[in-house]
């Protein structure tokens, strides 16, 4: 992080065209701030909805009755109004904040219905550039005051929450399928030269198997076939070198030894028999 302290904020009074738009952006800002000694402050309360999000360093945070925890880049602060809430960059790291303020009928919908949780102000949605991008944009708007910024930032501050809550949801399917990834590859592993029944695998893990494929490509970057097959074919490459074909094919589990050299030079680009 540069040693350069920036602080970067446009604040907009909702005029009756952004109350008739019943959703109105309040404030937009960013501030990158360096490692150094931290001032203490006291807090404070907000009229409006605050989204913050950190890109870069971690720091503390603390709202209303619940303890100081520690908040790290690719959190995201729900600031609710009237709620006490302090918040600060580490010392040692810094941090890089972006964040809007909201206001106005359609966010306090969103609340009543638990979109923004009050007793869920803290929200781990990755380091994600597409949400760095957003917020870039919602600068640049401040900065160049266009006719009708605010309804386009509201549109961009929709934006914004819809990708938090994209990005907070795929961290946590990865969550909940990270253990059941690792049995996958753990049984592929132990069995990879045998038939393996993908779809009795996932209903053993109790998923069904296009939320199991799903989740494997996610994690692993391949389907879990795919993922088989190449596992397959490396084994055999070692045992290319001191084995024929025949053996080798039935050794990586494959019955046809001319099914397995056409499979090995469509997917290599050389014969079995070329293979050094």
């Amino acid at each position: 992080m540069d040693d350069l302290a920036i602080f970067e904020q446009f604040d907009y009074i909702p005029t009756h065209r952004e109350r008739i738009w019943g959703f109105s952006v309040a404030s937009v800002g960013r501030q990158i701030e360096p490692p150094r000694p931290q001032q203490e402050n006291k807090g404070r309360v907000l009229r409006d909805y605050s989204l913050v999000y950190l890109s870069d360093g971690h720091g503390m945070f603390k709202s209303h009755d619940a303890p100081w925890r520690r908040v790290h880049a690719g959190d995201v602060l729900m600031l609710f109004p009237g709620i006490w809430h302090d918040y600060h960059p580490s010392p040692e790291t810094g941090w890089t904040a972006h964040w809007v303020s909201l206001n106005g009928e359609l966010v306090n919908r969103w609340c009543m219905y638990d979109v923004l949780n009050v007793d869920a102000p803290v929200l781990h949605v990755g380091v994600q550039s597409e949400l760095t991008e957003a917020f870039d944009r919602l600068i640049e708007i401040g900065r160049t005051a266009p006719p009708f910024a605010n309804q386009i930032q509201s549109g961009m501050a929709m934006e914004i929450l819809a990708l938090v809550h994209k990005f907070q949801q795929n961290q946590q399917d990865h969550a909940r399928s990270a253990p059941m990834i690792e049995s996958a590859l753990q049984y592929i592993a132990k069995n990879w030269a045998r038939e393996i029944d993908f779809e009795t695998l996932a209903g053993e893990m109790g998923v069904g198997y296009r939320h199991f494929r799903r989740q494997f490509q996610k994690a692993v970057g391949v389907a879990p076939h795919r993922y088989l097959l190449n596992l397959r074919l490396n084994h055999a490459k070692s045992l290319l070198r001191s084995h024929p074909v025949a053996e080798v094919a039935s050794r990586v589990g494959f019955n046809d030894p001319l099914y397995f050299s056409r499979l090995f030079k469509r997917k290599v680009g050389v014969p079995p028999t070329r293979w050094h």
